[in-house]
């Protein structure tokens, strides 16, 4: 299948990425309480890092959660809606994913741009801010492309149609 040649190595990246910046957040936050405890001396900018890596992780993540198909959702209204509108629901649900996605990554992008222009930095290691807010921005539209796909990540489903 087509989709398939370019929505996996997507789902691949936001994976590997979203893993490696979880582990980097860990060691980081780790090494930072070893060093508050025996040295009395934090890491310096380990919490703004820290910040920075788990945006990062909310984008990569999103690519996940939309290869999985494993978004939030409230119970509380989809069963009788599926009953009464099953293909309408299904049309609603994915309409609005898509709509919400894309503008996440509109106002990401433009939030983005807006910082890099003004040369907003952080407050403690003076890091130009606005290449996070790009780099979510491009795993929000990574994530964009992948659920417009209709590419699922078969590897997670597995057990769900046995």
């Amino acid at each position: 299948m087509a989709t398939q040649t370019w929505a996996r190595p997507l789902y691949r990246v936001g994976q590997f990425v979203g893993a490696l910046a979880v582990i980097v957040i860990a060691l980081l936050t780790a090494a930072d309480v070893v060093m508050r405890y025996f040295f009395n001396a934090a890491i310096f900018g380990a919490a703004e890092v820290a910040n920075a890596l788990l945006a990062i992780v909310v984008g990569a993540g999103l690519i996940v959660v939309a290869a999985q198909r494993i978004h939030i959702c409230v119970d509380l209204f989809e069963g009788p809606l599926r009953k009464r509108f099953p293909t309408l629901y299904s049309r609603w649900v994915f309409g609005t994913e898509v709509l919400g996605t894309a503008a996440l990554a509109v106002l990401l992008a433009q939030h983005a741009w807006h910082t890099i222009e003004f040369g907003e930095l952080t407050a403690v290691l003076e890091f130009p801010i606005g290449w996070i807010f790009a780099l979510v921005a491009l795993f929000v539209t990574m994530a964009l492309a992948v659920l417009i796909s209709g590419w699922r990540a078969d590897d997670f489903h597995k057990e769900d149609e046995q």
